[in-house]
């Protein structure tokens, strides 16, 4: 299908993430924090290594653009590292996406993995790319500028941090504009106050 009929990515809401935090088996979640905490595209997280995980960071080196990044864990991130290192015996070698029968896990039966999931949970409109796009949002929500996503994301193109952080920051300048709205006039709903002009004799016209 040519890129301009595509569908865009649907970011994850807050509600869709919770939902999965709260819900999802082990390997699923393993996935889902991997793809938002470390805001990395699908294909590479089947190359993170237990031996890139020192308990704070993740080491990477990108498949598509061949650069070498250090990213930082999020809270959600290391919980579900930690415990999915625990449930490998405590000192697990190799790949971290693994397969049932051990192998590493590739993109498709990740792809398959995550959206097995996403049905069972009722999830089927949020896809796997739209977790880069959910970690970008996080990002921008936290104030982050353009060239401090990009240290995060590793996209050699300003421009595509800015389609991917532009929703959140419309969100939240619209936010900051509804609350100088209200502190100026105030928080009642349904409040019309009209100018009525009237003529010599008292009357509406």
């Amino acid at each position: 299908m040519p890129k301009d009929r595509q569908a865009p990515h649907l970011p994850w809401t807050d509600e869709a993430v919770a939902l999965w935090r709260e819900k999802a088996e082990p390997l699923p979640r393993l996935i889902f924090e991997l793809g938002v905490g470390s805001v990395q595209r699908p294909a590479d997280w089947c190359r993170f290594k237990w031996s890139d995980y020192d308990g704070e960071r993740l080491e990477l080196v990108q498949g598509k653009t061949d650069k070498a990044l250090s990213l930082p864990c999020t809270a959600e991130l290391r919980a579900a590292l930690d415990a999915a290192k625990a449930a490998a015996g405590g000192n697990p070698k190799g790949a971290i996406l693994r397969k049932r029968d051990g192998d590493p896990m590739s993109y498709r039966p990740l792809a398959w993995v995550m959206l097995q999931e996403r049905k069972r949970l009722g999830l089927e409109a949020f896809d796997l790319h739209a977790l880069r796009y959910r970690g970008i949002m996080e990002l921008a929500w936290s104030g982050c500028d353009d060239e401090e996503i990009q240290a995060y994301s590793g996209h050699n193109s300003r421009a595509m941090v800015v389609k991917y952080a532009g929703l959140a920051r419309q969100v939240m300048r619209s936010d900051t504009a509804a609350t100088k709205r209200a502190n100026r006039y105030g928080t009642k709903k349904d409040v019309i106050r009209e100018t009525i002009r009237l003529d010599g004799d008292g009357e509406k016209t």
